[in-house]
């Protein structure tokens, strides 16, 4: 039987014995995945702290089905019909019920899955879904980065460690700090009868490339084969706790040791979910995977963290500064990998200017001047014929104007300025 057919037969039942039987709803169908109900992912699914809009998980159950024999496959997951259960978190006699059926429709185990859905809680369905999948991918990992509240599921990182530039000292310390924690100082955290979960914290002024950082270090950990996990705020719900305890929540399930990146954690820390998070990084509330949990934490503000977490020994166990550009030779490494193959020495000029600003507005000047340059040389071919010194002058002219002129905005408003140093230019 095709898996067309297979869904065929699925949706007819659900028409024809479910949607009946439950005439208050306006129900919608949907293919859904099977993760909901593959063997690695049900056993966990007990302690699955998941909540959306008011609604919290609460259990699911298999149900009789004639059309669909419950069967046990050990490689895929289960057949069957079942209820999936989810309760209103102030209004507990609100619940929401939704029906799953999967089966499978080849003897390789490929299984067919549908679920019926009320309308109104196709969100909340679409969002539980992904969480199963990700606790899935927690235990299996794979060559992506998994995000938690973000506008893509996952993504997979591309900046390599040595596209890194920072200090060589400070590159050099962190790596060392990552690496020794999940290649010695798991066995170390066990041996003291501690949990195996470590803290960092990044801060540094935008723009200094922490989020490259967190990339680089994401696809370091990606290459030793660990589960990558990664917390957004971009989506509606924003900076919530429940994200952090999320992430832990996968992790804790996984059989590899994890990484966790946390941008812009001061977000997380006001007054109504300060405590929660305190505790998180206190580990006393934390479920943690045994086999180690890095977190990576980073802040443009280190003054908005409470001295609580800042300063009290084990919240955070080691706090990196990523500085602006400090050295000449650092820009000037920054320069050459944003301008390529059309660096010149004397391209080496502007350099000293440089030094004080952070590596976004170095990498803007770049791209700023090759823009204009291929501009000019619109007509003339894909390839650029060179960056005159000159173009990349004006370019930094610009630039740095535009951030004087925002400062002084800034200034006569009576906000604080933005931390740009200027150099030497």
């Amino acid at each position: 039987m095709s898996a067309k057919i297979k869904a065929d037969v699925m949706a007819k039942w659900m028409n024809t014995e479910w949607i009946p039987a439950h005439p208050d709803e306006a129900w919608t169908i949907l293919w859904t995945t099977a993760w909901c109900v593959h063997d690695r992912v049900t056993p966990h699914l007990d302690g699955l702290n998941f909540s959306r809009n008011g609604y919290a998980y609460a259990g699911f159950e298999s149900i009789p089905c004639r059309v669909i024999p419950r069967i046990v496959h050990r490689w895929t997951g289960w057949s069957g019909a079942y209820v999936f259960r989810f309760q209103h978190e102030q209004e507990p006699e609100k619940t929401i019920e939704v029906l799953l059926m999967s089966a499978f429709w080849s003897d390789s185990g490929g299984m067919v899955t549908l679920s019926c859905v009320p309308q109104e809680h196709v969100k909340l369905w679409y969002a539980f879904s992904d969480e199963c999948e990700r606790l899935y991918n927690a235990l299996n990992p794979q060559r992506k980065i998994h995000i938690i509240g973000g506008r893509m599921d996952s993504f997979e990182p591309t900046v390599e460690w040595d596209d890194v530039v920072l200090p060589e000292d400070l590159k050099r310390d962190l790596l060392h700090d990552v690496e020794a924690f999940f290649k010695r100082g798991i066995n170390v955290y066990q041996r003291l009868k501690l949990k195996p979960f470590r803290k960092i914290l990044m801060a540094g002024v935008p723009g200094t490339g922490k989020t490259m950082l967190c990339s680089a270090l994401g696809k370091w950990a990606l290459d030793q084969g660990y589960l990558v996990v990664y917390i957004s705020s971009v989506d509606m719900q924003g900076a919530t706790f429940h994200k952090i305890e999320q992430a832990l929540q996968i992790v804790s399930n996984s059989r590899f040791p994890a990484l966790i990146l946390l941008e812009e954690i001061d977000a997380y820390l006001h007054d109504k979910q300060k405590a929660m998070v305190l505790n998180v990084l206190d580990g006393a509330e934390s479920v943690i995977n045994e086999h180690g949990t890095l977190l990576i934490a980073t802040t443009n503000y280190p003054e908005a963290i409470d001295e609580r977490v800042l300063k009290r020994p084990g919240r955070l166990d080691r706090i990196f500064i990523i500085p602006e550009v400090r050295q000449e030779e650092d820009a000037e490494r920054m320069l050459r990998r944003y301008i390529g193959e059309l660096w010149r020495d004397e391209h080496k000029t502007l350099v000293p200017k440089l030094v004080g600003f952070p590596g976004a507005f170095i990498r803007e000047v770049a791209i700023y001047a090759l823009t204009q340059v291929a501009l000019d040389a619109d007509g003339e071919g894909s390839d650029l014929p060179e960056l005159p010194l000159e173009a990349l002058t004006e370019s930094f002219k610009r630039l740095k104007a535009q951030i004087d002129m925002r400062d002084d905005f800034l200034v006569k408003r009576g906000t604080m300025t933005f931390n740009s140093n200027g150099g030497k230019g």
